[in-house]
């Protein structure tokens, strides 16, 4: 059954932002453990429910229930192991992964299977024991709406504290309630945090929200070359999108942004941050290969470049469909 989960909820987990269900055995825990502890302390909400066998558990299995249950959100303990509700973890209800879906699934059930799926949570929770945990220490959840916004749009920020007497939320110095939410203007990357008090301890929470200038995956290309002192914008071929012209012996800067979470493969570079910049130069004509993968679709992107020589321009399309030579030209490129 790891195998099931495995590679879905490591993407699941990048990509996810609001909050997390689930009813997993406890031998998962394990595997899933540093993973739900790192996404807790970026403020995602989890609820989930651990189904016990009726036997001892050791040590580390307690520690690690408890070390969940004080990251964040709540977790639930249950004897029901006889499989009955199924294992499934649902993300911010748009991503449902089972332990017992078919390989084929068809995507018109997904909806309905969520839906049963946190029906079947329910159910359970009521029946199961929340570990509380008892440090004495504020406990802080702190989800934000969006955490990838375009520059000027507003969010949300939603927010419990337990066991304390003042909570601020930085960098707006503002002091909170113990539960509400408050929307904000992102005109630039914030850094968000909650800081909770009381007479044992401080706690704090924090969310990292980006401000994009742009939707989607876009490329951005500049040009430079011993004649210009900085980079120019380059842009492609008006009629053949990611076909770009460039000339022998040039510094090429390309700049890539994402809007949303996601893996972003280059097929010579391997994995590169969601948004960034290379300086690149090419001796050849050559292409850059793109695959970029969210929770929703996998995107292939290929930007290819040809080296001009003297006296040579690249035709419009209209002419390209009178020079089928041409067209060979382009379908013999990677």
């Amino acid at each position: 059954m790891s195998d099931l989960f495995t590679d879905k909820i490591k993407l699941a987990f990048r990509s996810c932002q609001f909050h997390i269900q689930g009813i997993i055995p406890y031998h998962l825990l394990d595997e899933l453990s540093v993973s739900l502890f790192n996404l807790q302390t970026k403020g995602i909400l989890i609820e989930l429910i651990i189904l016990m066998e009726n036997e001892n558990k050791s040590i580390k299995i307690t520690n690690t229930l408890l070390r969940i249950a004080v990251g964040g959100g709540q977790i639930y303990c249950s004897s029901d192991n006889e499989n009955k509700f199924g294992y499934f973890i649902n993300i911010d209800k748009k991503i449902h992964i089972s332990a017992n879906e078919l390989t084929n699934e068809i995507e018109t059930n997904v909806l309905t299977r969520i839906t049963n799926g946190i029906l079947n949570f329910q159910d359970l929770k009521a029946e199961s024991i929340p570990i509380v945990h008892q440090s004495g220490n504020p406990q802080i959840h702190l989800t934000a709406s969006k955490e990838w916004v375009k520059t000027g749009e507003k969010i949300t920020l939603s927010w419990e504290v337990f066991q304390a007497e003042s909570v601020i939320l930085m960098p707006l110095n503002l002091r909170l309630p113990p539960k509400g939410s408050y929307d904000v203007q992102i005109n630039m990357d914030y850094l968000f945090s909650i800081q909770a008090q009381n007479d044992n301890a401080i706690s704090e929470k924090r969310i990292f929200v980006k401000a994009l200038t742009s939707l989607g995956l876009s490329f951005s290309l500049y040009i430079s070359t011993d004649k210009l002192k900085d980079y120019i914008p380059l842009h492609a071929h008006p009629e053949i999108p990611f076909h770009y012209a460039i000339p022998p012996a040039c510094h090429l800067r390309l700049y890539w942004e994402a809007d949303r979470m996601g893996i972003l493969n280059e097929e010579k570079w391997g994995e590169i941050p969601a948004n960034g910049f290379r300086d690149i130069q090419f001796k050849e004509d050559s292409s850059l290969h793109f695959t970029w993968k969210t929770i929703f679709e996998t995107k292939n992107t290929i930007l290819h470049f040809y080296i001009l020589q003297e006296n040579q321009t690249l035709p419009s399309q209209k002419q390209a469909k009178k020079l089928p030579s041409f067209l060979k030209f382009f379908e013999k490129r990677p």
